[in-house]
C-alpha cells in the first residue's frame, strides 16, 4: 500500500521553478531513495514533504489523506519526521533535551521515557553523553542524536536528508546499518543521498532528479546495473 504519493508537484523559489511535475510513490515498508547532483532539488522536495515549503501546484497524499496545505507540526503528528541536512541540533542543549524535543507533539510521560530508553539502547554512546551539550559531539554522534530525535515522534515515514554528509566511512556504515535496522523494524524511509551508489545499495526503489524534474526511476538493484546510470551517477 502506498504510504506517500505526490502527483504533479511543483515548487517555486521566488520566480525560479525549483521542482516541476514531481510524481513519486513511497510504498509502505520500503526504503525509497532520491538521488541527483547538488542543486537538483532534493532538499527542496524533502522540505515540501515536511511542510517547510508550500507547493504552487500538485498534491501530496500521506496514508491517502491530502496534506499539501497542512502545517509542519500537523505532519509530524500524522507520522512524518525529517532528519535535516546538517542535523539541525540545538548545540547548547544537552543530548537528552535534543532527543526529548522530538516528542514535543506527544503526551504520556511513561511512553516518552520508554522511547527514550529505546533510543539509548540503539545508540549506547548517547546514554553515556546524555548530559553533554549536543554541540560538543562528533559528527557521527550528532547524526545519531538527529535520527533519535526524529524517532521520538514515532514516525511511520522517516525523511533522511544526506545522512552520510561529512562523516568518516566507518561511521557512514554504522548509520546505514541503523537505517536498514529501522526499516526492518517497520519504519518506511525516504532517503535523499548525494552518494548515489550508497543510496542504490541501501534502498528498494530509486528516483533520479535532475534540474527539479524526475528523469528516471526503478528498482534500485536494476538501476545499479544500468550502464547509463553507472556512467552518469556512479563514476563509470
Amino acid at each position: 500500500m502506498p504510504l506517500l504519493v505526490t502527483r504533479n508537484l511543483s515548487v517555486m523559489y521566488g520566480k525560479i521553478r525549483a521542482l516541476e511535475g514531481i510524481d513519486l510513490t513511497v510504498e509502505s515498508g520500503q526504503i525509497v531513495a532520491l538521488v541527483g547532483a547538488n542543486g537538483a532539488g532534493k532538499t527542496t522536495l524533502l522540505k515540501t514533504l515536511s511542510g517547510l515549503l508550500a507547493p504552487v501546484s500538485g498534491t501530496i497524499h500521506f496514508e491517502e489523506k491530502e496534506i499539501a496545505a497542512t502545517s509542519p507540526d500537523v505532519r509530524v503528528r500524522s507520522g512524518i519526521a525529517q532528519v535535516p541536512e546538517g542535523r539541525g541540533l540545538f548545540g547548547i542543549l544537552s543530548v537528552e533535551d535534543n532527543l526529548l524535543l522530538g516528542a514535543y507533539t506527544r503526551r504520556g510521560r511513561e511512553a516518552i521515557h520508554a522511547d527514550l530508553e529505546s533510543i539509548y539502547a540503539r545508540f549506547p554512546i548517547l546514554r553515556d553523553k546524555r548530559h553533554d551539550y549536543a554541540g560538543t559531539l562528533s559528527g557521527g554522534q550528532q547524526q545519531m542524536v538527529a535520527v533519535g530525535r526524529a524517532l521520538m515522534s514515532r514516525p511511520r515515514l522517516l525523511l533522511l536528508d544526506e545522512p552520510s554528509m561529512g562523516l568518516a566511512p566507518i561511521i557512514v556504515d554504522e548509520i546505514f546499518d541503523t537505517i536498514r535496522g529501522l526499516n526492518t523494524a517497520g519504519t518506511t524511509i525516504f532517503l535523499v543521498e548525494q552518494n548515489a551508489r550508497l543510496a542504490l545499495k541501501n534502498s528498494h526503489y530509486t528516483y533520479v532528479l535532475e534540474n527539479g524534474t524526475i528523469v528516471n526511476e526503478g528498482k534500485s538493484e536494476t538501476l545499479l546495473n544500468d550502464p547509463a546510470i553507472v556512467e552518469a551517477y556512479l563514476g563509470g
